[in-house]
């Protein structure tokens, strides 16, 4: 359940030997989704759940030492990591670093960017994420099954897509373009009717 409001209140009667105390919560549930037709795979969770995210600007690094920073975060358990260029004070040319990251693992990982970078500091705050059911279903296409990874929306599907890892895999066994096995696995996904 995501809670929305906690309230107390005590009763006026005296119960010999348990206090006369109410406690009540109140939220919304965030219980597993429905069944996917395709497959009839229980669903991932979806809906609100809250994600860290931790931001520094940095001017002084290479860009080698970011990517080995980002690396070693993705490693220690951030969602994603990713780098922007930006123009800072005194015409330099800067990288701001963001970690979204599980709030329990924002500490480790922001001790990890003052370790591993030359920052001074950083900035950290949670935010609200929305999620989609997620599900998986598979497509079978010339070169192998490939995985297609399902978002749920209020029981429809609203978006789809091949697993990455799965046509890199094929593409790379059977040298064929990434790009001709992605189109294959979409091709595959809805030739089988499956909703899209």
């Amino acid at each position: 359940m995501s809670v929305t409001a906690t309230g107390y209140g005590a009763g006026w009667r005296d119960i010999p030997g348990q206090p006369n105390v109410l406690r009540l919560v109140v939220g919304e549930s965030t219980a597993p989704g429905k069944l996917h037709p395709a497959n009839g795979s229980e669903a991932d969770r979806a809906g609100k759940d809250r994600v860290g995210i931790i931001e520094t600007t940095i001017d002084d690094a290479t860009p080698e030492l970011l990517s080995y920073v980002a690396d070693l975060l993705l490693a220690a358990g951030a969602a994603d990591v990713y780098r922007t260029q930006v123009q800072m004070k005194k015409g330099r040319v800067g990288t701001h670093l963001t970690v979204l990251c599980p709030p329990a693992k924002a500490e480790a990982l922001q001790k990890l960017v003052f370790r591993e970078t030359p920052t001074l500091g950083l900035r950290y705050h949670e935010e609200e994420k929305k999620s989609l059911v997620r599900s998986f279903t598979s497509a079978e296409t010339q070169w192998g099954e490939i995985r297609i990874k399902i978002g749920i929306l209020d029981g429809e599907v609203v978006n789809y897509a091949p697993e990455y890892e799965d046509c890199r895999a094929i593409a790379e066994k059977h040298g064929v373009p990434l790009k001709q096995v992605l189109q294959a696995a979409i091709s595959a996904y809805l030739a089988q009717g499956l909703p899209a």
